[in-house]
This record gives structure tokens, C-alpha cells and sequence, in this order.
């Protein structure tokens, strides 16, 4: 995944509430920094996640766990563009951290269908999202 063009990238601070019992970050708690970020970069081209009639609905996360994270430290969550579909895209995601920034610690992706929340139904991507989409597909 590494080889397409970086869509978004964001930092996350590890939380002492993320690790669990074993002394690191919960495994849930990877998902959540994914769409944390995610949820970022939607609002950074424009897309209100909270209040359009229409949106992305997650259909399917696929995460594999290379490394634990440990507190304290800071999550880097890039994000790339790996398919585009009629009514979906597929976001690949790669975890590193700050303090070991050539360390993966998990990679993946995620599924969404754009839905019309009115009658929770699938529809076209926007055009425009499509577009800007494009732009980061791999040549």
C-alpha cells in the first residue's frame, strides 16, 4: 500500500485509557485512531459527516496488528486512496508512531458505502469527492 500517494495523514495521542490489561493499546482502540482520522480528513474536503443527508456508512475494517503500541506515545495514521467504487471507496491505513516513525505497527483498510441517510440507501459518490479521489489513486 505504501507505493500510492499519501491522502491524509494525522497524529493521535496515545491515551493511558487506551491500553488494557497486557500494557498496551487495546486492539479496538487501533480502529478508533483509523477513524479518528479519517473523520478528520472528511472534514478537511468539506464532507459534514454529522449533518448531510448523505455520507459514508463503514461496510467493512480489515486491520492486522504487527506491533504494540505502548504509552506514552504518538500515533501517525496515514491514509491512501485504494479503490474507487460507484457508491464506495476503499481507504487503506498505516500505523506508525512519532517516537519510531520506520516502525509499522498495524496496517489495513476500510470499506465505506455512500449512503442516503433520508432512505438508508446506497448512491453514487459525488462527483466532486470522486474527483478529488482520483487524484490519489496510484498511476
Amino acid at each position: 500500500m505504501h507505493e500510492q500517494p499519501l491522502l491524509h495523514s494525522a497524529l493521535v495521542p496515545v491515551r493511558w485509557g487506551d491500553m488494557d490489561s497486557y500494557g498496551h493499546v487495546n486492539n479496538t482502540v487501533y480502529l478508533q485512531y483509523v477513524e479518528e482520522v479519517r473523520c478528520s480528513w472528511f472534514a478537511s474536503v468539506g464532507i459534514d459527516i454529522n449533518h448531510d443527508s448523505q455520507g459514508p456508512v463503514v461496510l467493512q475494517n480489515l486491520h492486522t496488528y504487527l506491533r504494540p503500541v505502548v504509552y506514552p506515545a504518538t500515533v501517525r495514521v496515514e491514509l491512501r486512496v485504494l479503490q474507487i467504487g460507484n457508491s464506495s471507496l476503499t481507504l487503506g491505513h498505516r500505523l506508525n508512531t512519532q517516537e519510531a516513525p520506520d516502525t509499522l505497527f498495524g496496517e489495513g483498510h476500510c470499506k465505506l458505502v455512500w449512503v442516503d441517510h433520508a432512505d438508508n440507501r446506497s448512491i453514487p459518490l459525488p462527483e466532486s469527492l470522486r474527483a478529488h479521489l482520483q487524484r490519489y489513486l496510484p498511476s
